[in-house]
């Protein structure tokens, strides 16, 4: 204690052999989804969009496309697609999205949105 009666603070409180240390040590990071289109890899860290319109995050280049087509978004510890409205919809391994629903999405399934194929991983 000091002349104020208080336990004295410790600047390094998280350190390897303190307790909070020690769990903290222990907390596995989750891998992170990543969308591969055309070669490229597309980390998913909160919300990605897809479509025609060159202000997606994912642009592509196809008259099947519609400009604002879909999103794939993280909530919580999953991954979700979502059909933006889109005139000729987004296929999750051959499956349709339901308008306006949000479709788990896991690695190694394949998102069809116009005739492009997007690999999840």
């Amino acid at each position: 204690m000091d002349r104020t009666g208080r336990e004295p603070v410790d600047n390094n409180t998280i350190i390897s052999g303190s307790n909070l240390g020690k769990r903290l040590g222990g907390i596995k990071k989750r891998e992170t989804l990543e969308i591969l289109y055309q070669g490229k890899s597309y980390p998913v860290a909160c919300k990605i969009t897809i479509g025609r319109d060159p202000g997606n995050h994912i642009c592509i280049h196809d008259s099947m496309v519609s400009r604002y087509h879909a999103l794939i978004q993280k909530i919580k510890d999953s991954y979700f697609v979502k059909d933006l409205n889109s005139t000729n919809g987004t296929f999750v391994n051959g499956g349709k999205v339901p308008g306006g629903k949000y479709l788990k999405v896991a690695p190694g399934d394949l998102l069809k949105i116009g005739r492009t194929e997007i690999t999840v991983r």
